[in-house]
């Protein structure tokens, strides 16, 4: 699950016992009530002693530290990235990409550091070449790529796995015409598509072409086959036309061919505010992201920023800009639970409010249980009452309510012990 998706239950910078507990509650509610979404409490400040204490004693995990709400781009970026290999040819890549419906790869080295990336912006651009009006074309390929490219029979490798640059030429014409072309080229370094004219292939083997491609499925003699050996040519059987084998053919090239350099990468710890533009201003709107030594850990995608924009959050036991993490005012604020007066944060956004004049927090949370039908967890309810006792100073007149005692004796229940109990545990705990 992507970080992004988490909501935080972010509660005040000087947190005490209340503001702990009530956002171990209130997360364990959330969780029950939306398990597609996890909601994970936060603490954004040092935990006082007293409530250390209190945690330990029931043995509640302490909740994750965060103090800057910014999202970075570790928690937004798609992980586990499909990665391919500079030398992958570009057929091999289109078919990776179609098949998980990616519009843009990292391309790495053999080292498995970033050389590039890989996009259909950069597929449009080699298609408009591919069919410019020349009459060749010069990739670097070797024939396995070809063959590859083709999904060909190799007849005779006489080049082995070494790659060449090569011009490939159709051949549609005479023997004498196909003479004028190939005279212009270094024979050795031309690969020509041909079908089933035996005097055309005699011509190019005798002429000691790079390779020969037949094509619409059509073979060779067994004695041209061992001329072809001999003058050491190429041959590959391709069941596709000859305009399909040319175009396949130059699809074959290495990715790195085209693949696009560019330096403009991120680090999982950046900023997203920071990131943002170099995503909407790259030609395939998406930055690799890169470790130290330059090893791919995921890609950020314009789809990315759309849908994890901003951190989601709930504040509890306050509702104030100064009490809060920084970055508050780039998140969107889900609700806000407290039981002190309204603050100055304006959320602008659909925001749910609760705040009660009661003397604990945690009162609200244990109300918040009530109310949707669900008991927490016996370690929970017994972190709501102590979060009551400790914030109504054990209960005292000045800062306990009707409602504070109604919501203590319910989760007390719960937690199969008495009030009197439950105080004289959280005296004892606070106090060890």
């Amino acid at each position: 699950m992507r970080e992004a998706n988490d909501v935080y239950i972010v509660g005040r910078q000087n947190p005490d016992v209340d503001t702990i507990v009530s956002s171990i509650g209130y997360a364990e509610l959330k969780n029950r009530l939306d398990p597609g979404t996890r909601y994970i409490p936060t603490v954004s400040g040092k935990i006082d002693l007293s409530t250390q204490k209190l945690l330990s004693h029931f043995e509640a995990p302490l909740p994750k530290y965060i103090t800057d709400l910014h999202l970075r781009v570790e928690e937004i970026m798609t992980k586990n990235v499909i990665k391919v290999n500079r030398n992958a040819p570009i057929t091999e890549v289109f078919k990776i990409m179609l098949k998980n419906d990616l519009r843009v790869v990292p391309v790495v080295n053999d080292d498995d550091t970033y050389y590039g990336y890989f996009g259909m912006i950069d597929i449009a651009r080699k298609s408009i070449s591919s069919v410019m009006p020349d009459i060749f074309r010069k990739i670097k390929t070797s024939i396995p790529m070809i063959a590859k490219a083709v999904d060909g029979k190799v007849l005779h490798n006489a080049s082995g796995e070494s790659t060449f640059v090569a011009n490939v030429i159709m051949g549609v014409t005479s023997p004498e015409g196909l003479m004028k072309i190939i005279e212009k080229f270094d024979p050795e370094n031309i690969i020509i598509i041909l079908g089933n004219r035996e005097d055309l292939q005699a011509k190019a083997i005798d002429l000691g072409l790079r390779c020969i491609v037949v094509s619409n499925g059509y073979s060779i003699s067994d004695g041209l086959l061992q001329r072809a050996k001999e003058k050491e040519v190429s041959v590959i059987l391709s069941v596709f036309d000859a305009f399909a084998t040319a175009g396949l053919i130059e699809w074959s090239i290495p990715v790195e061919a085209i693949a696009d350099r560019s330096e403009r990468l991120a680090k999982p710890e950046d900023l997203m505010d920071d990131v943002k533009e170099l995503v909407y201003s790259s030609p395939n709107r998406s930055v690799i992201v890169v470790n130290n030594e330059k090893k791919v850990l995921g890609i950020v995608t314009r789809t990315d920023i759309i849908k994890y924009n901003r951190r989601k959050i709930i504040l509890i036991d306050h509702s104030s800009s100064v009490n809060a993490p920084k970055g508050i005012f780039h998140c969107d604020v889900l609700e806000v639970i407290d039981h002190h007066k309204f603050g100055d944060l304006q959320t602008g956004y659909k925001t749910r409010y609760r705040i009660e004049p009661w003397g604990a927090t945690s009162s609200i949370v244990v109300d918040e249980f009530r109310h949707n039908s669900i008991e927490p967890d016996e370690r929970t309810a017994l972190l709501l009452a102590g979060g009551i006792v400790y914030s109504t100073d054990f209960l005292s007149r000045e800062k306990t309510t009707p409602e504070d005692i109604k919501m203590l004796h319910w989760v007390a229940k719960i937690a199969r012990k008495s009030v009197d109990s439950i105080k004289e545990e959280v005296q004892k705990a606070i106090n060890s």
